[in-house]
């Protein structure tokens, strides 16, 4: 049996390699075919040799986050011969198969893996510079190389830094947009990005041009960070041992975690350690704190920490206090689950008070690098409202932490005791009331 299957030629190199890559970087806006394209050739490939490919993503909860449906799509499309679609695996009787995994919170796992060919990094804008490090070291297979395939969020995306923007002589990388496969977009495709392309030029630069946010596209943080740069506030920001250690943890429910550490320094606010991860439960958090060299002020948790769990009949407030934390505070509720109300009379004017430790905050920046309102496509225009995304967790960390700065620790500051002595009565002392 022959398949014939045609590609865009700019996806030549995944098939007539012109170099012994490394690492092929494809990046660009919408509707330009980088992740069908990759599991179309990735599928067709195993197909014909035996190859162990590693499907991952910076957070997978589920089977549902990974390419899987993609890849079996396009198996059944092409009718690709030999292949079991299970579940939660893809494997083909020649020995060939697709492993999904999440990075975050997968270090042991992905450092297990042997005798990857070929690793396949979807929505790689969001792949952490310390997941990166995990990965490249683990795919060491001689002739095994990686695929990289994103959007842009910011100008620091860890992948575009690390990977893409100074490309070594084993570094394939091709941007793509629309336009390459303009044939085999539909009407509605065209209709609405031409639209957005004369009523929105900025934004139709970020969504169909594959260019990062900008302020004007929907970035929350993004003139705020490049002014704590330029400000140098962020870099090398030690532990003051004369000021108090806060916490504030955005508690995840089927996904990630985030806790920021930071202390207040006069009028300024120290970001001085960050930690998240994904699919622990609550006593990991509390080990993690527990094994930091602080000692916590106060522990801020989000507004539903009071709601009371069915399996344990405990809220997590009290799970805190079971595990020795009684400076535990749970914050009011956001507004609008973080619109923009909180933004600009919260984060947005403390922002330039924030100094951030550029190693131990590295996820945190990246996260709120990338944190960006959400687009709405029927109305073609920006919400009002955040995007829920991976960039979301540490986000909502950083807020409460400056809701716990602005509501609790200030107004905990304010109230001060004097003791004096009563003055004696003067005159004559009165009696039968």
């Amino acid at each position: 049996m022959e398949a014939v299957i045609d590609i865009p030629d700019a996806f030549i190199e995944l098939v007539s390699p012109s170099n012994k890559w490394r690492h092929i970087v494809y990046h660009g806006g919408r509707s330009s075919g980088k992740s069908t394209t990759v599991a179309t050739v990735l599928a067709a490939l195993a197909t014909q040799s035996k190859l162990r490919i590693l499907c991952c993503r910076e957070v997978q909860n589920s089977i549902a986050d990974s390419v899987h449906k993609l890849l079996a799509d396009v198996i059944m499309k092409y009718k690709l011969p030999g292949w079991e679609i299970g579940r939660e695996y893809i494997r083909n009787r020649n020995g060939s198969e697709f492993i999904f995994r999440g990075v975050r919170g997968n270090a042991q796992s992905i450092k297990s893996l042997e005798g990857i060919d070929i690793c396949w990094c979807e929505e790689a804008q969001s792949i952490s510079m310390e997941s990166i490090d995990i990965l490249i070291p683990t795919i060491r297979k001689a002739g095994s190389y990686f695929i990289w395939t994103f959007n842009r969020l910011s100008e620091n995306d860890p992948v575009w830094e690390r990977i893409a923007s100074k490309p070594d002589e084993r570094t394939y990388v091709r941007q793509v947009n629309s336009n390459e496969i303009e044939s085999l977009l539909s009407e509605e495709v065209l209709h609405e990005r031409e639209k957005m392309r004369k009523e929105n030029p900025e934004l139709f630069a970020h969504v169909w041009l594959g260019q990062p946010l900008t302020v004007t596209t929907g970035s929350i943080y993004g003139k705020q960070l490049a002014q704590a740069r330029e400000d140098g506030r962020i870099g090398k920001v030690p532990y003051d041992g004369s000021a108090p250690v806060y916490a504030a943890l955005d508690l995840g429910v089927g996904d990630s975690t985030a806790i920021c550490i930071f202390q207040t320094v006069g009028q300024e606010i120290h970001f001085i350690d960050y930690y998240e991860s994904a699919g622990e439960d609550l006593a990991h958090y509390i080990n993690v704190l527990a094994n930091k060299p602080w000692e916590y002020r106060q522990i801020f948790l989000p507004h539903d920490a009071k709601a009371r769990e069915l399996q344990t009949g405990k809220t997590r407030e009290e799970f805190f206090r079971d595990h020795g934390y009684a400076n535990v505070t749970v914050l009011r509720p956001s507004r609008y689950t973080f619109g923009i109300d909180d933004i600009n009379m919260t984060s947005r004017p403390k922002f330039s008070r924030c100094w951030f430790d550029q190693d131990k905050c590295a996820r945190l920046l990246e996260c709120l690098a990338a944190y960006h309102y959400e687009y709405d496509e029927k109305n073609r225009l920006l919400k009002d409202r955040p995007l829920h995304d991976w960039s979301s967790h540490a986000a909502d960390a950083f807020m409460y932490s400056l809701i716990a700065e602005t509501e609790q620790i200030e107004v905990q500051a304010q109230v001060k005791f004097r003791t004096f002595t009563p003055k004696a009565f003067s005159g004559e002392q009165t009696t039968g009331f």
